[in-house]
């Protein structure tokens, strides 16, 4: 005999609105009553004669394609009005939290990026294209791990390999959306352009990022200068690993084809990076001062502090003791240097 299925009560409370709203839905940190536990709970509105499985195709994905770098769902339920995916609630945030924060060191970008993108790896396997990789879907777990979020765009590849997503994130399109027809659809290489985009916002900060996407007035601006290949501008802070800038420009290219084919290659290209590869663990400082680039790295009882005068081509280094005693480092002291002898000063200290 074929049971019907039951249908049973799910009772949260909403604590708050958090910051990653999607086109269509809202999402909120919760209190679980049952489970007396908190929950991320992303609200989705019922459209008219919309097909119910639609709306759950989201969590089903996630269900399906369990990966401990991907965040999984707990359950999905709905109202007469809403559907509603209950998540992990990681207290980390998001990149894109952390981001705004503060800059990531080298080392923490390439430990992240070989986290997120080997979730994106799993979902690949499995024949689907995620088409919304950016900061704000990036989670960071309790154990500060880096897992892949927000399926609500991803598709199934059909037969030729190709996906069309239902809309785009702007600053995420690659090239070919606006010069492909969509007819044709994308490859995994349309996700490969936006793990380009997500490591290269990482390397240069928030605060640089909103700088450079502030001199366009318009989306027909924008759009021309992502079918240039003007944006973004891949400008790197002196401190960014070649090998690493070399990835992620390779992400980048306007041509699909010129890209890494898979997510594969990206990770395998990033494991390489090695410790004598660049200044893997200085973090870029926010200033005010656009000729003034400063940096900090933890040591063993002290911090060193470098800057440099882009105008007057001088650094000053200090290691910093947590009794408040300053040192003058002679290394990274230099009345006139270059930005390439930076670089190389950053490796060296």
């Amino acid at each position: 005999m074929i049971t019907p299925y039951q249908k049973a009560d799910v009772s949260f409370r909403k604590i708050k609105k958090l910051d990653e709203q999607g086109c269509f839905s809202e999402v909120y940190l919760a209190h679980d009553e049952n489970l007396d536990h908190d929950l991320v709970i992303k609200e989705i509105t019922k459209k008219p004669n919309q097909d119910k499985d639609t709306y759950f195709s989201e969590a089903r994905l996630l269900y399906k394609n369990a990966h401990p770098n991907i965040v999984q769902v707990q359950y999905a339920a709905e109202d007469n009005e809403k559907i509603y995916i209950a998540m992990p609630y990681y207290i980390n945030g998001t990149i894109s939290q952390k981001m705004s924060r503060g800059n990531f060191t080298p080392r923490e970008i390439i430990r992240y990026a070989i986290q997120f993108i080997g979730g994106l790896y799993h979902i690949h396997t499995k024949k689907l294209i995620h088409f919304d990789i950016k900061p704000n879907n990036i989670m960071i777990s309790n154990r500060n791990e880096a897992m892949l979020a927000d399926f609500g765009l991803s598709k199934l590849i059909n037969i030729n390999s190709t996906a069309v997503p239902d809309y785009n994130y702007y600053f995420h399109t690659p090239p070919e959306y606006f010069t492909i027809s969509k007819n044709g659809g994308f490859t995994y290489t349309f996700d490969i352009y936006q793990v380009g985009m997500t490591l290269y916002r990482m390397c240069i900060g928030a605060i640089d990022f909103e700088d450079e996407i502030s001199q366009f007035q318009s989306a027909d601006q924008l759009e021309s200068a992502i079918k240039a290949g003007t944006f973004p501008s891949r400008q790197y802070p002196l401190h960014i690993p070649k090998k690493l800038i070399s990835i992620i420009n390779k992400c980048l290219e306007s041509n699909p084809n010129d890209r890494f084919q898979s997510s594969l290659d990206i990770l395998n290209a990033l494991s390489s990076i090695k410790d004598d590869d660049g200044a893997l663990d200085w973090r870029k400082c926010d200033n005010s001062d656009a000729a003034l680039n400063e940096w900090r790295k933890e040591t063993a009882g002290a911090i060193l502090h470098l800057s440099y005068d882009c105008n007057k081509k001088s650094s000053i280094c200090y290691r910093v003791y947590p009794d408040g005693r300053k040192r003058k480092e002679g290394k990274g002291t230099l009345s006139s240097c270059s930005q390439s002898k930076i670089y190389q000063i950053l490796k060296g200290l």
